[in-house]
């Protein structure tokens, strides 16, 4: 008995030494004096850009790794390694360091629970989110956290309706376009033609016109690159180049049935807008800012165009007539050829939270979107909802699962 007992003293103080939390000092580290200034200078370099919100994580994550190689058993490096991986596209990385900044300091920060349970929360381990949301929800002051509150009970609820969504998965097959599209740098926004013929996308590649990347971040500006159909493969991408591409941020939006008439994205003096470019030939015009109907001093973000080329659904964060964050409106072409008033959705489709990625079926009545609200696992979700025109009312839309 003597024996079982002092082996269970013996793991347990095992596994507090295991673990204890190690700071960055001298005492702790002796005989590494420039070991020990190298990671401190690093750690110095990773605050200069975490203090700087999520949008700079990127800069800072590798300096703190390289701190983290000297000592990783610091509880605050690893919270905040853990925090760029969540705000990364490595999402699936934080929950490590989270959960060893945990067990090394159980009050290394406030919202430790908080972001423990967005790392559950993004793996899919459902109950375990909801497990650490509520306690850091039991935490919160009413009074002076309401925002806090909210966010997190809308997460606990986005867990369960996860939870449920995944009982009954839909069956898809998803097929990766191949090395002719994709390269090692974010390709995304895909327009294609009606038959299939041509394909026009946003990349952040090195070859970007300029070749310049945005200021204090590592992404190459956007650019847009097209490639055609032959013979049922696609050809290597190239960038559409001037006028379409500028030295900014050149995003695809849209394209028409026939491919002639390209929808794309610039960044206006940070609003954003919508602009059009026509085919004529085998060049393209010069990019032309949509009217005042739809753009507007506020963000302009994404557009789709209906088959027989009168109806506009687009993407807008103002803020009259708005439910709020981004919303999806529409407008109609009259006989001269002008959009007209925009019309928001309502609030079928619309919610507090952001709407994104508006794209209307050829059939003209079936509505795909990305949607922070209604029925979500979390972020965004993709939903469908069919105008029903005896009625003149969009369907509750509907989580694509």
């Amino acid at each position: 008995m003597k024996k079982i007992f002092a082996l269970i003293v013996m793991a347990f103080l095992a596994g507090n030494v295991f673990a204890q939390n190690v700071e960055f000092t001298k005492d702790n580290f002796k005989g590494q004096k420039d070991q020990l200034k190298d990671a401190l200078n690093a750690i110095k370099g990773g605050d200069q850009y975490y203090e700087q919100g999520y949008t700079q994580y990127a800069w800072a994550l590798p300096l703190y790794l390289h701190a983290n190689e000297f000592n990783p058993n610091n509880a605050m490096l690893n919270y905040k390694i853990g925090l760029c991986y969540i705000y990364s596209a490595f999402k699936w990385k934080a929950q490590d360091f989270l959960l060893k900044a945990y067990k090394l300091n159980p009050n290394v920060a406030e919202d430790i629970h908080y972001y423990l349970g967005r790392a559950y929360h993004l793996g899919e381990n459902w109950q375990s989110a909801v497990s650490e949301y509520n306690i850091y929800l039991q935490g919160l002051n009413p009074s002076k956290q309401a925002d806090q509150i909210k966010d997190t009970k809308k997460k606990i609820q986005e867990c369960k309706d996860g939870e449920e969504l995944m009982k009954n998965p839909v069956r898809v097959f998803i097929d990766n376009v191949g090395g002719s599209i994709n390269s090692r740098f974010p390709d995304y926004g895909p327009v294609i033609s009606a038959d299939e013929s041509i394909m026009f996308f946003t990349s952040r590649r090195d070859n970007s016109t300029g070749g310049k990347t945005v200021p204090g971040t590592p992404d190459y500006y956007e650019d847009i690159y097209i490639s055609t159909n032959v013979n049922g493969k696609w050809t290597p991408a190239v960038n559409a180049g001037p006028p379409i591409n500028t030295e900014g941020h050149d995003a695809t939006v849209a394209l028409n049935a026939d491919g002639t008439t390209l929808f794309i994205y610039l960044d206006d003096k940070g609003d954003g807008n919508i602009y059009e470019c026509q085919q004529k030939g085998t060049m393209w015009s010069k990019p032309d800012k949509m009217g005042s109907n739809i753009n507007t001093k506020f963000h302009e973000s994404s557009a789709s165009l209906s088959a027989d080329g009168k109806t506009i659904y687009f993407v807008s964060a103002k803020e009259d007539g708005s439910f709020g964050g981004h919303d999806i409106y529409m407008c109609k072409k009259d006989e001269k050829g002008k959009w007209g008033k925009p019309m928001n959705l309502g609030g079928v489709i619309n919610t507090e939270y952001n709407e994104e990625s508006v794209f209307i079926h050829p059939d003209g009545k079936t509505l795909y979107f990305s949607s922070q609200g209604h029925k979500t696992m979390g972020g965004y979700d993709v939903f469908k909802s069919i105008y029903d025109e005896k009625t003149n009312t969009w369907s509750t839309p509907e989580n694509l699962g």
